[in-house]
């Protein structure tokens, strides 16, 4: 019960900085509104926005662990700073600067559900989820990072998200035709799902008919990627 109180006094403070912020957005000076929000940001976390957007996202996590304890709240406080500090910028049509804040918000997010920290089946992993499909909609008008397609094939993984799993695994290959290593990820990502039982299929909207289709497809593609390449 402590540990959800914290969680949920941790959201609601940033909820209400973000709210004031782009509640007033048409009357405060872009400038000014990103000095609130660095403000904010060292109230609650030790550091500005922007000196947090320089870390990696690894580094980020590191800083919030305390004795080998991650604060997922503040992580994903975190991350709704960064689309909130996205938003403030699309909306001074700053769109170009507005990309790689949304980016690092997804990355920040990815990273944490992969973390050892988070269990799929803890009250915060439903929170950590929204937040990815939020950050997700905010990058539809871009292209999604290479790196990023493989963390979102992992989340779904971990997700037990299936059929969300192939979808990345399938706009993967399209938008990077020549990366056999990630196709023999897809290729034990399909045996793995015709181990697992039908009705777990079921859960994430994959059924073992699919699994068999989609390892044929890729298996097929790993093969016209290195049949040719063998006689260079």
């Amino acid at each position: 019960m402590f540990k959800r109180d914290y969680f949920m006094r941790q959201i609601e403070q940033m909820t209400q900085v973000l709210h004031r912020i782009l509640f007033n957005k048409e009357h405060i000076p872009l400038g000014d509104a990103q000095q609130q929000l660095d403000e904010a940001s060292r109230h609650l976390l030790g550091l500005n926005l922007r000196s947090l957007q320089a870390l990696s996202s690894k580094d980020i996590l590191e800083l919030l662990s305390y004795h080998g304890n991650l604060d997922v709240a503040k992580a994903m406080v975190i991350g709704d700073m960064f689309v909130g500090a996205g938003d403030l910028l699309r909306q001074h049509e700053q769109t170009d600067e507005a990309y790689p804040v949304y980016v690092k918000s997804l990355d920040l997010l990815l990273h944490l559900s992969l973390s050892s920290e988070v269990d799929p089946k803890d009250e915060e992993n439903a929170e950590i989820s929204s937040r990815i499909q939020t950050s997700l909609d905010r990058l539809k008008a871009w292209m999604i990072p290479e790196d990023l397609k493989r963390l979102l094939f992992s989340h779904y993984e971990k997700q037990g998200d299936y059929a969300k799993v192939e979808d990345v695994l399938f706009h993967f290959m399209e938008d990077h035709p020549n990366q056999p290593d990630f196709l023999g990820q897809g290729i034990i990502f399909y045996e793995k799902l015709l181990d697992i039982e039908e009705v777990q299929l079921e859960a994430g909207n994959f059924s073992k008919e699919e699994a068999r289709d989609g390892l044929r497809i890729v298996k097929q593609k790993l093969d016209s990627y290195v049949i040719p390449n063998e006689h260079n």
